[in-house]
């Protein structure tokens, strides 16, 4: 014993100050949650077996109070009904005076009709009915009305005889629905008897008032919080009237001995059934022959608690580990930001740049968090700058590419080719070299990319112009462009490849027209701009205006190109929210709409 014991404490004393401090923290941490956890698990499973049981009563009570309360509203309904006058005096009358008097039975049917109506409700009384002498010629409606001599040859009937009860009760049968096209409807019933006022020895009808099963089954349903147990309506006959659970009623199967062995009242009281053991609780329903009655299995109550021990190991394990994790963290917060710092590194080797590893120590491991974070900025900084350069450097080519148009050159050109026009008395050539001039310079407008609306309507014009003198003027272009957008900026070069398809795509393959139309216009959409090019041409299908925005018109692969190529620079330059959208149908032309911000 005395070897064993050095041996640990050698063990111990050789061991690093972080091994011995996890092993203090777990015999202060896990020693006294577990004193705490069994001490709160003794009480707390007391505490919960009678919260079961209370919330049980409370539950069982007030299921109670609901069905006495509608007991008592048919009771009520029934005695209105078996002391009305007017019931008295038709159910009594003399069969050889009214047998064929068909008009005074009918107003009879319509006032008892009415009478009965007025007590129908969902909730408590969902018909009311009469049995009436079957010499009636609405015995037979089987609705309100019903056939009391064939009735009279029933069960029913003879253990209605038979009780010495005011009302006598039918467990769940079906009675047609109001609608005679839906299926009959369950129903629990009142029958009580009707007897003559001055010979009452003679039963001139019979009363029966149907509550909804679904009411019933609905409060004792909700009487039932355990999962295992059952509340349930017996009569003395021992038929189940209502129950919350099928399932587990015939599992447990209590019997008829069952509920007179309890005492009817308040308490609790254990009881066998079978091989289990339960808490059963009963209570007589007034004016009836049912008895009301729960039954909860101790292997519930006792299952819960057992989830409460486990939910309370489960916690006890979870803080503890909590705990002797945080005190892990702590022992080797250093080991921790070495490993966070080689994480860093390793997304650097994988080309991520935007990561920064916060350090408020001043120790050597912090010195090296900081010089990496300053080599990571610089190294973004470097990544940049590259970008830029090789930005800029495209931006040189496409200038160089558009210098080698000399402006000054071109526009020389075509003002010597419009004086030589004139003076050989060509006026129709002049006009080509000014609407050429006027298009080239707008087109190139000193390298700029962005112009105002107007600049590209008349660019627009001067290519219609030109296009014009080459088609003998067949096409008609028409501007509707409100004058508050004349000064809003746009990507140059927008809108003249959509002119040119409607033109050759559009208007000149229609070759039965002499002129087509080409109509611009464009409004303000709240911080948008929508700008339509429309013609009138021969249109498209519907799947190939799609595809020219997607893989190109495989017809015109030059038309798809250049389409594409205006709906990329659009989303390029404000947004993939913005763009093109084609909208066209054969014969009936096609419109291409654009939406760009308004900046």
């Amino acid at each position: 014993m005395r070897q064993t014991l050095r041996t640990i404490t050698g063990l111990f004393s050789n061991m690093h100050i972080r091994g011995k401090l996890l092993i203090s923290y777990f015999i202060l941490i896990f020693l006294p949650l577990a004193l705490m956890t069994s001490i709160t698990y003794t009480n707390v499973s007391r505490d919960y077996e009678k919260q079961i049981l209370h919330s049980a009563d409370q539950s069982f009570d007030q299921a109670y109070t609901f069905l006495t309360y509608k007991v008592n509203t048919l009771i009520k309904a029934s005695d209105v009904i078996y002391f009305n006058a007017d019931v008295q005096t038709m159910l009594t009358r003399d069969k050889q005076v009214f047998a064929d008097d068909y008009v005074q039975q009918n107003i009879d049917r319509q006032e008892l009709e009415y009478f009965l109506n007025s007590f129908q409700n969902t909730e408590d009384v969902y018909r009311a009915s009469l049995y009436v002498p079957g010499w009636l010629m609405y015995a037979g409606q089987n609705f309100n009305f019903m056939n009391m001599d064939a009735f009279s040859k029933t069960e029913n009937y003879r253990a209605l005889l038979a009780s010495k009860d005011k009302v006598s009760w039918l467990t769940e049968h079906t009675i047609t629905n109001n609608n005679s096209n839906l299926d009959p409807v369950p129903v629990i019933s009142l029958l009580r008897k009707i007897r003559n006022s001055e010979q009452t020895s003679e039963i001139i009808g019979i009363i029966e008032l149907n509550i909804l099963q679904d009411v019933i089954d609905g409060i004792i349903q909700k009487a039932n919080i355990t999962n295992d147990g059952v509340v349930y309506i017996q009569n003395s006959n021992g038929a189940i009237a209502s129950c919350s659970n099928l399932q587990n009623f015939h599992r447990i199967n209590p019997n008829l001995a069952l509920i007179k062995d309890q005492d009817d009242g308040l308490s609790w009281n254990n009881a066998k059934i079978g091989s289990s053991d339960y808490v059963i609780k009963k209570r007589t329903i007034e004016n009836t022959d049912w008895t009301m009655v729960t039954a909860i299995p101790l292997t519930e109550i006792f299952t819960q608690s057992t989830r409460i021990r486990d939910l309370m190991l489960v916690l006890m394990l979870v803080c503890g580990l909590l705990s002797y994790g945080l005190a892990y963290l702590i022992t080797g917060a250093t080991v921790k930001r070495i490993l966070l710092l080689k994480k860093k590194m390793r997304l650097v080797q994988e080309g991520v740049l935007n990561v920064e590893v916060h350090s408020t120590s001043r120790d050597e491991i912090g010195e090296l968090t900081d010089s990496f974070n300053h080599m990571i900025k610089r190294i973004g900084i470097l990544v940049d700058e590259q970008y830029q350069n090789g930005k800029e450097i495209k931006n040189l080519e496409l200038k160089a590419l558009q210098a080698q148009i000399n402006p000054h050159f071109l526009y020389n050109t075509l003002e010597l080719i419009n004086w030589k026009a004139i003076d050989n008395e060509v006026p129709e050539i002049a006009v080509i070299s000014q609407s050429l001039a006027k298009f080239y310079k707008l087109s190139l407008n000193k390298g700029k990319d962005i112009v105002s609306i107007i600049d590209e309507i008349n660019h627009i014009r001067a290519y219609v112009q030109i296009q014009n003198l080459r088609f003998d003027n067949k096409i008609k272009l028409e501007v509707r462009i409100a004058p508050v957008l004349h000064n809003c900026n746009i990507l140059k070069l927008i809108l003249q490849p959509l002119v040119e398809n409607s033109i050759i795509h559009g208007i000149l393959e229609a070759r039965d027209r002499d002129e087509g139309i080409i109509t611009i216009t464009g409004f303000q959409e709240k911080n948008d701009i929508i700008l339509a090019v429309e013609d009138d041409g021969v249109g498209m299908l519907p799947e190939q205006a799609e595809g020219l925005l997607a893989n190109g018109n495989a017809n015109d692969e030059v038309q798809g190109y250049g389409v594409r190529n205006i709906n990329h620079r659009i989303k390029l330059c404000y947004g993939q929210e913005y763009g093109l959208t084609y909208r066209s149908s054969p014969g009936k032309g096609t419109m291409v709409e654009i939406r760009i911000p308004n900046r």
